[in-house]
This record gives structure tokens, C-alpha cells and sequence, in this order.
């Protein structure tokens, strides 16, 4: 007799592994949705700024120090290695197509012309968007602190894959340890400490982006590369059948 199965059962979710195709374009739109959400993130958190009053320096002007500070930053700690500045230059200029890209030039070009519009409304328009034009002026320079970030960010991926590297390497010698000295197998350990690996890179990313401070990537990146590792070592050593 045939068993039955209820109809309307949820599916089950389709693996992937990470290395397939399928599991890097996972992991390609993921950063791509980190970066737009850090990117709008920091507008916002700016523009509230700016509106309440919190911060030292009036209108635009604080958004254009935190890109000064962060290029400074980039240009001392990144000044040997030529691929580093390579990095640092494809980012900004991804910044600057961004900003052109996002319509935030052209609409910065329209509210300072003098031409007048073809409908009086638009000019009535020009003139509101000029009242708030330090709030436009900030998003441009976010949108290019956001692309010298890129560049850290990008950068960083070095460290979470050494770190990655040692956790795996050191979780394969403590799981055939445990195999060998037949040490209890456990899977839901397992799933439990995989699904912490991401999120100790895509959170990092976004607060770094995200950030209306200047922080060091150095205090934003290495706990969690540390944490990453760590993770990984974890959760390869509780694997339980193959790899």
C-alpha cells in the first residue's frame, strides 16, 4: 500500500553549495543587497542628523569630513601595495558612477541652473529642492564615502578568507580527532554554528557602511574575522558524515 502525503506541504529549502554557481550568485546578490541597504542606510542616517541637529558641523559639512578623514585613512594605510590602491581607485570611481547613475549629479546640475523650466511648477520645485540643497550635497558625498568603504571592504576579504582557511584546516584535524577516538557526532550543533558564518560577514559590512562616524576599519573587521574563523573551525569539527 502506496503512503500518502499531505498535499500543501511546505518544500523543502534547495541546497546549495557554496561554491557551486548557483551558491556564488547567492553570495554576489547578497553583497550587492548589503551595499544598496548600507549605502540608503547612511543617507537616512545622515540627512536625520542633520535635520536634529547632531552633529558638530553644520549642514553638508559634516559628510564631507567624514570623506576626508576616510581617504586620509586609505591613503596612509594603503600607499605600498599597488593592488590596494588599484582597489581604492576602481571604488571611487564606482562612487562617482553611482552618483551619476543614481540621477544625484543631473538633479544637483538642474536645481543650480539658471535656465527656467518649461513648467512653472518645476520651477517652484527647483526652488524648494534648493532650500534643502545641503541635504542633497551630503547624499553626494555619502554616496562617495560609501565607495572609499567599498574599497575597505573589498580589501577585507583577504582577512575573512585567512581566517576562514585556518578555522577549516584546524576543524578537519579536531574532526578526525573526534572520529578516531569515537567522539559523538552531532548535527544539530552543526546547523546551528553554519548559520552564524554569514552574518559575520554581512553584518560587519553593513554597520561599516552604514556608519555616520568615522570608525577604523581595523576595530569594524578583525573581531569578526576572528569570530568567522572561529565559526568555522566549529562548525567543521561538529560535521557529521562527509564534507
Amino acid at each position: 500500500m502506496r503512503a500518502s502525503y499531505r498535499t500543501g506541504a511546505p518544500a523543502e529549502p534547495v541546497f546549495r553549495r557554496p561554491w557551486s554557481l548557483a551558491g556564488l550568485m547567492d553570495h554576489a546578490m547578497a553583497f550587492v543587497t548589503v551595499t544598496l541597504v548600507g549605502w540608503l542606510i547612511s543617507i537616512l542616517l545622515e540627512w536625520v542628523g542633520m535635520a536634529l541637529g547632531l552633529w558638530d558641523t553644520p549642514g553638508a559639512q559634516h559628510s564631507e569630513q567624514l570623506l576626508k578623514t576616510e581617504l586620509a585613512w586609505l591613503r596612509e594605510d594603503f600607499t605600498a601595495p599597488e593592488a590596494a590602491v588599484r582597489v581604492v581607485d576602481y571604488a571611487y570611481r564606482g562612487a562617482r558612477l553611482l552618483y551619476h547613475w543614481s540621477g544625484l549629479e543631473g538633479l544637483m546640475r538642474w536645481i543650480v541652473s539658471d535656465q527656467p523650466s518649461w513648467l512653472k511648477g518645476f520651477d517652484l520645485m527647483r526652488a524648494w529642492l534648493l532650500f534643502l540643497g545641503d541635504y542633497l550635497l551630503a547624499a553626494a558625498y555619502v554616496t562617495q564615502l560609501v565607495g572609499a568603504r567599498l574599497a575597505v571592504v573589498v580589501l577585507s576579504f583577504s582577512g575573512f578568507t585567512a581566517a576562514g582557511l585556518i578555522g577549516l584546516i584546524d576543524g578537519l584535524v579536531q574532526r578526525d580527532l573526534r572520529r578516531f577516538g569515537g567522539g559523538l557526532e552531532s548535527g544539530f550543533l552543526y546547523h546551528h554554528l553554519k548559520k552564524m558564518i554569514r552574518p559575520m560577514i554581512s553584518v560587519p559590512i553593513l554597520l561599516y557602511l552604514a556608519s555616520p562616524w568615522s570608525v577604523h576599519p581595523t576595530v569594524v573587521f578583525v573581531p569578526p574575522m576572528i569570530a568567522f574563523g572561529y565559526f568555522v573551525q566549529r562548525s567543521v569539527s561538529k560535521f557529521k558524515k562527509y564534507l
